[in-house]
């Protein structure tokens, strides 16, 4: 009977390890798609006019953007390269948010990883209902910190760049750093909501098979 009821808390603990990889795969992958997703910078060129702000044809500016996507996730480029000039705290800003970038791409690496190693552990007729119901509780997690989010986007902005750096240099200055003119909030907040879409969207599509896989058993 103890080596059953001990089995039982391993196969518990197992799956919640699971569901905890599963949440930070699918945000890592969320972060990793829209950080790369150059074409919704394209459009907020085009619809507020950011190129007119740093004196750039709006081609000239997607282009730097891209240049500094590159340097962001690239580890072999290790200078930033741009026709808009940069401060000292604003080129080390880009190379604090640089380590953030290969952060999360290692914590997409590692999780992917462990997710095919767990994958056929996890999956019995038993399990699936608790796995389920970790989808639920994660889905609550999201919508709740969404709201908060939402409420107030800019002191949320704030609160998440002192969380995730120890210095100011994230406040650019736009005599000295002119790249901030033409980096909006809303584009940020609209890149938050770019995350909480996808992120929603594959939780859905795992939920989605595993209700299937247990209409055919």
């Amino acid at each position: 009977m103890a080596i059953m009821i001990r089995s039982i808390w391993i196969e518990r603990v197992i799956l919640l390890l699971f569901g905890v990889i599963l949440f930070f795969f699918v945000l890592s992958l969320a972060i990793s798609i829209t950080i790369n997703s150059d074409w919704l910078y394209y459009i907020f060129i085009k619809l507020e006019h950011l190129d007119k702000k740093v004196f750039l044809t709006s081609n000239e500016l997607w282009h730097e953007y891209k240049t500094i996507l590159h340097y962001l996730n690239f580890p072999w480029i290790e200078t930033l390269h741009t026709k808009l000039p940069l401060s000292v705290s604003a080129m080390h800003h880009f190379g604090d948010v640089k380590k953030l970038f290969e952060f999360n791409y290692i914590v997409l690496l590692i999780t992917s990883i462990m997710i095919g190693i767990m994958w056929r552990r996890i999956f019995t007729k038993t399990e699936w209902w608790n796995l389920l119901n970790l989808f639920k509780v994660s889905n609550i997690i999201i919508l709740m910190l969404v709201c908060i989010v939402c409420l107030d986007f800019s002191n949320a902005f704030i609160i998440f760049h002192q969380l995730l750096f120890n210095n100011r240099d994230w406040i650019f200055n736009p005599a000295n750093t002119p790249i901030i003119k033409a980096l909006p909030e809303l584009f940020f907040e609209t890149c938050f909501i770019e995350i909480v879409v996808i992120f929603e969207l594959v939780m859905y599509t795992f939920n989605w098979f595993l209700k299937n896989r247990l209409r055919r058993e």
